[in-house]
Protein backbone atom coordinates (compact mmCIF):
# COMPACT_ATOMS: atom_id res chain seq x y z
CA UNK A 1 0.00 0.00 0.00
CA UNK A 2 2.89 2.33 0.78
CA UNK A 3 4.45 1.46 -2.58
CA UNK A 4 1.20 2.32 -4.35
CA UNK A 5 0.97 5.66 -2.52
CA UNK A 6 4.59 6.43 -3.42
CA UNK A 7 3.87 5.66 -7.07
CA UNK A 8 0.93 8.08 -7.07
CA UNK A 9 3.15 10.81 -5.61
CA UNK A 10 6.04 10.29 -8.01
CA UNK A 11 3.98 10.72 -11.17
CA UNK A 12 3.15 14.44 -10.76
CA UNK A 13 6.69 15.16 -9.54
CA UNK A 14 8.08 13.50 -12.65
CA UNK A 15 5.79 15.52 -14.91
CA UNK A 16 6.78 18.71 -13.10
CA UNK A 17 10.47 17.87 -13.56
CA UNK A 18 9.99 17.26 -17.28
CA UNK A 19 8.12 20.55 -17.75
CA UNK A 20 10.78 22.42 -15.78
CA UNK A 21 13.51 20.90 -17.94
CA UNK A 22 11.68 21.90 -21.13
CA UNK A 23 11.30 25.46 -19.83
CA UNK A 24 15.03 25.67 -19.09
CA UNK A 25 15.92 24.31 -22.53
CA UNK A 26 13.64 26.82 -24.25
CA UNK A 27 15.06 29.68 -22.21
CA UNK A 28 18.60 28.66 -23.12
CA UNK A 29 17.70 28.11 -26.77
CA UNK A 30 16.00 31.50 -27.19
CA UNK A 31 18.98 33.18 -25.53
CA UNK A 32 21.17 32.08 -28.46
CA UNK A 33 21.15 33.64 -31.95
CA UNK A 34 19.97 30.35 -33.44
CA UNK A 35 17.15 30.09 -30.92
CA UNK A 36 16.02 33.66 -31.52
CA UNK A 37 16.07 33.03 -35.26
CA UNK A 38 13.84 29.96 -34.77
CA UNK A 39 11.41 31.97 -32.64
CA UNK A 40 11.32 34.74 -35.22
CA UNK A 41 10.56 32.27 -38.00
CA UNK A 42 7.56 31.08 -35.99
CA UNK A 43 6.08 34.57 -35.64
CA UNK A 44 3.48 36.03 -37.91
CA UNK A 45 3.84 39.78 -37.78
CA UNK A 46 0.43 40.50 -39.35
CA UNK A 47 -2.67 38.71 -38.10
CA UNK A 48 -4.26 36.94 -41.05
CA UNK A 49 -7.78 38.07 -41.90
CA UNK A 50 -10.11 35.13 -42.49
CA UNK A 51 -12.06 37.05 -45.13
CA UNK A 52 -11.72 40.17 -47.26
CA UNK A 53 -14.68 41.76 -45.45
CA UNK A 54 -15.92 42.01 -41.88
CA UNK A 55 -19.15 43.46 -40.42
CA UNK A 56 -19.11 46.82 -38.69
CA UNK A 57 -20.37 47.25 -35.15
CA UNK A 58 -23.55 49.28 -34.69
CA UNK A 59 -21.55 52.25 -33.38
CA UNK A 60 -19.50 52.24 -36.59
CA UNK A 61 -22.53 52.36 -38.88
CA UNK A 62 -24.64 54.95 -37.04
CA UNK A 63 -24.77 58.59 -38.09
CA UNK A 64 -22.18 60.78 -36.34
CA UNK A 65 -23.25 63.27 -33.68
CA UNK A 66 -22.59 66.60 -35.38
CA UNK A 67 -23.20 68.54 -32.16
CA UNK A 68 -19.93 67.35 -30.62
CA UNK A 69 -16.37 66.52 -31.63
CA UNK A 70 -16.16 63.92 -34.37
CA UNK A 71 -12.71 62.55 -33.51
CA UNK A 72 -10.35 62.21 -30.57
CA UNK A 73 -7.40 64.55 -31.14
CA UNK A 74 -4.02 62.83 -31.39
CA UNK A 75 -1.48 63.05 -28.60
CA UNK A 76 0.83 66.07 -28.93
CA UNK A 77 4.18 65.82 -30.66
CA UNK A 78 7.12 65.53 -28.26
CA UNK A 79 10.86 64.97 -28.53
CA UNK A 80 12.33 61.50 -28.89
CA UNK A 81 14.14 61.97 -25.55
CA UNK A 82 10.83 62.73 -23.81
CA UNK A 83 9.17 59.76 -25.48
CA UNK A 84 11.98 57.48 -24.31
CA UNK A 85 11.51 58.70 -20.75
CA UNK A 86 7.77 57.95 -20.97
CA UNK A 87 8.05 54.39 -22.33
CA UNK A 88 11.29 53.38 -20.62
CA UNK A 89 13.40 52.11 -23.52
CA UNK A 90 15.75 53.57 -26.13
CA UNK A 91 14.11 54.29 -29.46
CA UNK A 92 15.57 53.48 -32.85
CA UNK A 93 15.69 56.41 -35.26
CA UNK A 94 16.69 57.25 -38.78
CA UNK A 95 19.99 59.18 -38.78
CA UNK A 96 18.63 61.37 -41.60
CA UNK A 97 15.33 62.77 -42.86
CA UNK A 98 14.22 60.77 -45.93
CA UNK A 99 13.98 62.68 -49.21
CA UNK A 100 10.64 64.38 -49.76
CA UNK A 101 9.71 64.42 -46.06
CA UNK A 102 9.88 66.81 -43.13
CA UNK A 103 10.54 65.59 -39.59
CA UNK A 104 7.68 66.18 -37.15
CA UNK A 105 8.70 64.50 -33.89
CA UNK A 106 7.49 61.66 -31.69
CA UNK A 107 3.96 60.87 -30.55
CA UNK A 108 2.73 58.44 -27.91
CA UNK A 109 0.17 55.80 -28.87
CA UNK A 110 -0.53 54.11 -25.56
CA UNK A 111 2.58 52.04 -24.81
CA UNK A 112 3.97 52.61 -28.31
CA UNK A 113 5.84 55.54 -29.83
CA UNK A 114 5.50 56.81 -33.37
CA UNK A 115 8.29 58.88 -34.94
CA UNK A 116 6.57 60.86 -37.68
CA UNK A 117 7.40 62.58 -40.96
CA UNK A 118 5.20 64.30 -43.54
CA UNK A 119 5.48 65.64 -47.08
CA UNK A 120 5.09 69.27 -48.03
CA UNK A 121 1.34 69.90 -48.16
CA UNK A 122 0.66 67.01 -45.75
CA UNK A 123 -0.49 64.61 -48.46
CA UNK A 124 1.93 61.89 -47.46
CA UNK A 125 3.27 60.57 -44.18
CA UNK A 126 5.84 58.14 -42.87
CA UNK A 127 5.47 56.77 -39.34
CA UNK A 128 7.86 54.49 -37.49
CA UNK A 129 6.06 52.87 -34.54
CA UNK A 130 7.93 50.84 -31.93
CA UNK A 131 6.81 49.14 -28.76
CA UNK A 132 7.89 46.49 -26.28
CA UNK A 133 4.24 45.45 -25.85
CA UNK A 134 3.65 44.01 -29.32
CA UNK A 135 1.75 45.23 -32.35
CA UNK A 136 -1.67 46.85 -32.30
CA UNK A 137 -4.09 44.10 -33.29
CA UNK A 138 -7.70 44.67 -34.33
CA UNK A 139 -9.91 43.79 -37.28
CA UNK A 140 -8.66 46.95 -39.00
CA UNK A 141 -5.01 45.87 -38.62
CA UNK A 142 -5.53 42.38 -40.05
CA UNK A 143 -4.34 41.54 -43.54
CA UNK A 144 -5.50 38.76 -45.90
CA UNK A 145 -2.82 36.11 -46.28
CA UNK A 146 -2.47 36.68 -50.03
CA UNK A 147 -1.56 40.34 -49.41
CA UNK A 148 1.40 39.56 -47.11
CA UNK A 149 4.93 39.15 -48.42
CA UNK A 150 7.75 37.72 -46.27
CA UNK A 151 10.83 39.95 -46.40
CA UNK A 152 14.29 40.33 -44.91
CA UNK A 153 15.46 43.43 -43.04
CA UNK A 154 19.16 42.68 -42.99
CA UNK A 155 19.26 39.26 -41.33
CA UNK A 156 15.89 39.73 -39.64
CA UNK A 157 12.62 38.26 -40.84
CA UNK A 158 9.73 40.60 -41.47
CA UNK A 159 6.50 41.00 -43.40
CA UNK A 160 5.29 43.60 -45.88
CA UNK A 161 1.71 44.43 -46.83
CA UNK A 162 0.00 46.98 -49.04
CA UNK A 163 -3.67 47.93 -48.62
CA UNK A 164 -6.15 48.33 -45.80
CA UNK A 165 -9.76 47.71 -44.86
CA UNK A 166 -12.05 50.56 -45.92
CA UNK A 167 -15.76 51.34 -45.63
CA UNK A 168 -17.49 52.42 -48.81
CA UNK A 169 -20.48 54.78 -48.73
CA UNK A 170 -23.66 53.07 -47.61
CA UNK A 171 -21.93 49.81 -46.69
CA UNK A 172 -22.25 48.00 -43.36
CA UNK A 173 -19.09 45.95 -43.87
CA UNK A 174 -15.44 46.91 -44.18
CA UNK A 175 -13.78 45.65 -47.37
CA UNK A 176 -10.12 45.01 -48.08
CA UNK A 177 -8.76 47.46 -50.64
CA UNK A 178 -5.41 46.20 -52.01
CA UNK A 179 -4.85 49.45 -53.92
CA UNK A 180 -5.10 51.79 -50.93
CA UNK A 181 -1.86 53.82 -50.71
CA UNK A 182 -0.87 52.37 -47.34
CA UNK A 183 2.33 50.31 -47.17
CA UNK A 184 3.33 48.56 -43.93
CA UNK A 185 6.51 46.81 -42.90
CA UNK A 186 6.70 44.84 -39.64
CA UNK A 187 9.56 43.12 -37.83
CA UNK A 188 10.93 42.46 -34.34
CA UNK A 189 14.43 43.18 -33.08
CA UNK A 190 15.85 42.79 -29.57
CA UNK A 191 12.44 42.58 -27.95
CA UNK A 192 11.05 45.66 -29.74
CA UNK A 193 8.18 45.40 -32.24
CA UNK A 194 8.57 47.73 -35.23
CA UNK A 195 6.07 48.92 -37.82
CA UNK A 196 7.04 51.37 -40.56
CA UNK A 197 4.06 52.73 -42.49
CA UNK A 198 3.86 54.97 -45.54
CA UNK A 199 0.58 56.79 -46.11
CA UNK A 200 -0.43 58.61 -49.28
CA UNK A 201 0.27 58.47 -52.98
CA UNK A 202 2.51 61.54 -53.28
CA UNK A 203 5.13 61.94 -55.98
CA UNK A 204 7.77 63.15 -53.52
CA UNK A 205 7.78 59.78 -51.72
CA UNK A 206 6.83 57.50 -54.59
CA UNK A 207 10.28 55.90 -54.27
CA UNK A 208 9.32 54.50 -50.87
CA UNK A 209 7.99 51.20 -52.12
CA UNK A 210 8.66 47.81 -50.48
CA UNK A 211 12.39 47.99 -51.22
CA UNK A 212 12.55 51.64 -50.15
CA UNK A 213 10.96 50.96 -46.76
CA UNK A 214 13.26 48.00 -46.17
CA UNK A 215 16.28 50.16 -46.95
CA UNK A 216 15.13 52.75 -44.41
CA UNK A 217 14.55 50.04 -41.81
CA UNK A 218 18.09 48.77 -42.32
CA UNK A 219 19.47 52.23 -41.50
CA UNK A 220 17.79 52.58 -38.09
CA UNK A 221 20.10 53.28 -35.19
CA UNK A 222 19.62 53.86 -31.48
CA UNK A 223 20.63 57.35 -30.30
CA UNK A 224 21.97 58.60 -33.66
Amino acid sequence: MNAARLHRIRIPRTVFAILAAIAVLLAVAFATPQGRAFAQDAWQFFVRAQDTTFPLRRSQTSEPDLSGPTAVPPAPLISVAEAEARVGFDLAELPFVPDGLNYLGARLYGRAVGIEYETQGRGGHLVLVQSQAGFVQSDWDKVPAHAIAPVKIGELDGEFARGTFVVYAGETRATWNPDAPILRLRWVQDGVWFEMTKFGNVDAIEYLDQAGLIELAEHLVVNP
